[in-house]
């Protein structure tokens, strides 16, 4: 008596129901891969960038320019949005430091804005001067 006709329709009424709970999650990976995407990229950026500019001579060249036109170099893809990228490279030789600091703070926005993420990423990345005097 209580065979497949009494069924009909709940099948499309379930679905209906747990649609929107998975596309909130879809959404919501969606904006956290694009947020973890952009740090690394600029982690990936302030580190290169500053290992760049610790293997320059302080005498023969300037560290500081150099890590600063290779993380605006490298930090390029990421920072196309907005005002982009604040980029700070500071360098202290002071012995017995002589240390590169290079960090960049990017303003983020994300894909969907489904779930909430912060409003701007940063990165710094230090690296100690290969050329030690």
């Amino acid at each position: 008596m209580f065979g497949r006709r009494s069924r009909r329709g709940a099948n499309a009424i379930e679905f209906g129901l747990t649609l929107p709970v998975f596309v909130g999650i879809l959404l919501g990976l969606m904006d956290y891969g694009w947020l973890f995407a952009n740090q690394a990229g600029i982690d990936n950026a302030a580190s290169l960038a500053c290992r760049e500019g610790s293997m320059v001579d302080p005498v023969i060249g300037n560290p500081r320019t150099t890590a600063t036109d290779e993380i605006n170099t490298r930090a390029a893809p990421f920072c196309t949005s907005g005002p982009g990228c604040n980029v700070v490279v500071q360098d202290v030789f002071a012995p017995p430091d002589r240390t590169l600091v290079c960090s960049i703070t990017m303003n983020f926005s994300p894909l969907v804005g489904f779930v909430p993420v912060p409003g701007q990423i940063t990165s710094t990345s230090y690296y100690r001067l290969e050329w030690q005097r």
